[in-house]
């Protein structure tokens, strides 16, 4: 319901000034809980705004929407223009298909092997050369229709995609890596370079998440006693979450920040791995490499 999606986090930098949006990128991400965006501006490369909006219960397109509309009226953006518009759909509805077997008119399908697609829903697929694969998801499409309504020429992907873009630009060549969102995670395994493993996992307490994350990765071979862990989304490293995971993760680390990253003191209190996905999106856009 549109009331319970309330602010988590709302910070703007001194620099923030409503009237330069034109200069300003803007990066949304959607989830069935809620939303959060962020906005850059190119030319400085500064961050100058942050807002994540959370709700306990499932939200559609029209409080997902109207909420976004809302927040950026009360900073003096409702009606602006901006640089650029990335919006990355933030959800449990997709599946990565190896480009050889992809076939574009049966995507719908490689989706309903392992979900019920909801009414209202479209299917997209995102390509990740460095991975070999497709990305296939479903997202709401009357919410796609709202932003183009607003921003005709705004960009979309799926949040899994710039995960896992993400990772394998990283210079790990074996690891673990782990976005978590308020009650599921992405888990993603790079062997030899290589995309060994994706899934993702619910969970309600921390007992859950350490057993899925162990399980998964005991199932393809990987130890915690040797194998790097890195985490980013929505937790923290002093969470019982963390904790609990410690005792049997010896590498344990968290997304760190870009040395490129340029941001006030402002944003000091809200951890980097809460926006990373954010500021990926926000350097190099939406279009899947």
């Amino acid at each position: 319901m549109a009331a319970s999606l309330n602010p988590h986090i709302s910070q703007y930098s001194e620099t923030f000034d409503a009237e330069k949006s034109s200069q300003y990128r803007m990066a949304i991400q959607f989830s069935l809980g809620g939303l959060s965006f962020a906005l850059l501006d190119s030319t400085t490369n500064n961050l100058v705004g942050l807002e994540f909006h959370q709700s306990d219960h499932p939200t559609g397109s029209d409080d997902l929407f109207g909420t976004l509309e809302r927040a950026l009226a009360s900073k003096g953006m409702g009606n602006q223009v901006f640089q650029s518009v990335s919006c990355l759909f933030d959800n449990r509805f997709c599946t990565l298909v190896p480009e050889p077997l992809f076939n574009e008119a049966d995507k719908a399908k490689y989706l309903e092997f392992t979900f019920q697609i909801p009414e209202g829903y479209a299917v997209h697929s995102d390509k990740i050369e460095k991975a070999g694969c497709r990305n296939v998801y479903a997202y709401q499409k009357t919410l796609k229709n709202k932003v183009l309504s607003k921003w005709e020429n705004a960009q979309f992907m799926h949040t899994s995609t710039l995960f896992i873009n993400k990772m394998m630009e990283s210079q790990t060549t074996t690891g673990v890596y782990v976005n978590v969102r308020n009650h599921d995670f992405d888990m993603a395994a790079i062997k030899e370079g290589k995309l060994h493993f994706f899934n993702n996992f619910r969970f309600n307490t921390k007992e859950d998440f350490a057993y899925f994350l162990l399980f998964a990765m005991e199932q393809n071979g990987i130890s915690g006693q040797d194998t790097p862990v890195c985490f980013s989304g929505l937790i923290r490293p002093d969470s019982e979450t963390i904790d609990l995971c410690e005792h049997y993760i010896k590498d344990l680390h968290f997304v760190e920040a870009p040395e490129t990253l340029a941001h006030s003191q402002t944003f000091k209190e809200v951890p980097f791995q809460y926006y990373c996905i954010h500021y990926q999106t926000l350097r190099h856009g939406t279009r899947a490499k």
